[in-house]
Formats: structure tokens, C-alpha cells, sequence
């Protein structure tokens, strides 16, 4: 079986069909070398239907709290209009794809988190079943998985993308995650950091270069690297060939084990 390689889409590349036409051609040809993933969430639209119906966006530490009301949203939201258009997107440049959420074939399953608010439906990863990712791949198909999902009682709960993709990496054992983004990597004094391990890491945290919601997301991503994913990329996608290129080391940040690097 080939190496996998995920890729989590944001910014830009999530938003903007355009580009994300352009990413599935760039997937495309790297689909020869690699079994491609590709995870997706989609907050600035979830927060502009919750608005429309009513539903003021709660965050802690970057992190949606997901009522029991704006769930069902975030479920038609993701589930439904960004997925399915990211989906369509896929097979008009000539790339055949599935939209998965973490509830079919219990992809990802979670447990809720209780915020200073109290219960909610904003949830954690606690296990992952990939095999309906084999099935998938083996059939020719892309999956396209959005970030929502089910607790062990079927309750839906709504799970950070970015934890999705790092979940699913260590599960597979990724070549590669890459993260994708408008900006072209982990910056220092307004520079690429061209690669950190978990040293170089914890003291671009300690000096502040490192800092908010890039925190936990490196930390995650370290210990990713430690489950058996071989490297993660943070890095720009803004034109066809951007994802070979971050690939191939060429732009954007690179995490690995300091041996590798």
C-alpha cells in the first residue's frame, strides 16, 4: 500500500472553489506516490449561518463551544454544504471523491469537553477505525472528511479540524500531514521557520515565538511525530504546485524528529 499522506485545508484553499480546484490537481498527480486524505473544517460559514439563525459564535482558547442548538448548524454546515461543494469540486477536475464525517464507519469518535460555560457539544478525539479509508482508497476514491463526528451514545459533537487531521495521522501512521493555510509557515521575526523538533519547539514557545493557538497546535503536532507520523508541514497554498513543493521541502515549516531533520 502506498504512504499516506493528509492534508488539512484551510483558509483559501478550503474557501475558494478556484483553489481548491487547483489543490485536487496538484492531489491528482501526487495520488501516484501517495494514498491522499484530505480533512476540511469550515468556521467562518459555520459562524455566518449561526448568525442568520440567531446562534452568537462562542470560542475558548480559539475553540468553538458548540451549543446543543448550533450543533445541528455546524452539522449542515460541514456535513452537508462545505463538504458536498468540496466533494463536486473534486470530480469536475476529474478526481472521483467520498465526503465522510467521523460518524460513518466510526472514522473518529469522540467524548464531549465541558467548557466554563458548562456541557457542550464541542468534542475530543478518543479513538479512530481508518479501515473504511483502505476500502476508499483501494476503490480509486479521495476521501474529503469534514470535522464532525458522534460520541459513544450516537450524540453529535463537533471536533477541531486540526485535531482531526493530527488524530488521523497517527492512526495511519502518515507519511505526511501537511496544513494548509494563508500564511507560509510558523514565523519568526517575520520569516519561515524553515524546521523544528520538540527541543527547538518548546523554546521557540519559551522565547514567545511560538504563542496563542499555534501552541497547542505544535505540541499536538510533536507528539504526532512521536505516534509514528514522519513529518508535518505548516505552509501556503496559493497556486497549483504549492502542495509539491511544501512536500518536497522546498517552503513553509517543517516538524519531524530531530534525527530527520
Amino acid at each position: 500500500m502506498k504512504p499516506r499522506l493528509l492534508i488539512k485545508i484551510g483558509g483559501r484553499a478550503a474557501a475558494d472553489i478556484s483553489a481548491f480546484s487547483a489543490l485536487i490537481t496538484d492531489v491528482r498527480r501526487l495520488s501516484a506516490e501517495f494514498s491522499v486524505v484530505i480533512v476540511h473544517g469550515g468556521g467562518a460559514e459555520v459562524s455566518e449561518i449561526s448568525r442568520r439563525f440567531g446562534y452568537e459564535p462562542v470560542f475558548s482558547d480559539g475553540i468553538r463551544i458548540t451549543s446543543d442548538a448550533e450543533m445541528a448548524v455546524v452539522d449542515m454546515v460541514l456535513a452537508g454544504k462545505a463538504n458536498k461543494a468540496l466533494v463536486r469540486a473534486s470530480a469536475a477536475a476529474g478526481v472521483p471523491a467520498v465526503g465522510l464525517s467521523g460518524s460513518d464507519g466510526g472514522l473518529f469518535v469522540g467524548e464531549p469537553i465541558t467548557a466554563a460555560t458548562g456541557p457542550s457539544r464541542t468534542g475530543r478525539v478518543t479513538a479512530c477505525d481508518t479501515r473504511i479509508l483502505t476500502v476508499l482508497d483501494t476503490a480509486g476514491f479521495l476521501p474529503i472528511v469534514c470535522s464532525t463526528s458522534m460520541d459513544s451514545g450516537g450524540g453529535a459533537l463537533n471536533i477541531n479540524a486540526d485535531d482531526i487531521a493530527l488524530a488521523l495521522a497517527s492512526a495511519v501512521s502518515a507519511e505526511a500531514l501537511v496544513f494548509l493555510s494563508d500564511t507560509p509557515g510558523i514565523l519568526k521575526d517575520d520569516r519561515v521557520i524553515d524546521r523544528l523538533d520538540a527541543v527547538t519547539a518548546e523554546h521557540e514557545i519559551a522565547a514567545g515565538v511560538i504563542a496563542g493557538g499555534m501552541i497547542p497546535k505544535v505540541r499536538a503536532s510533536v507528539r504526532a511525530i512521536e505516534n509514528g507520523v514522519s513529518r508535518i508541514i505548516v505552509g501556503e497554498y496559493k497556486k497549483g504546485g504549492d502542495l509539491t513543493a511544501l512536500i518536497a521541502g522546498e517552503c513553509g515549516t517543517r516538524i519531524a524528529a530531530k534525527e530527520t531533520i
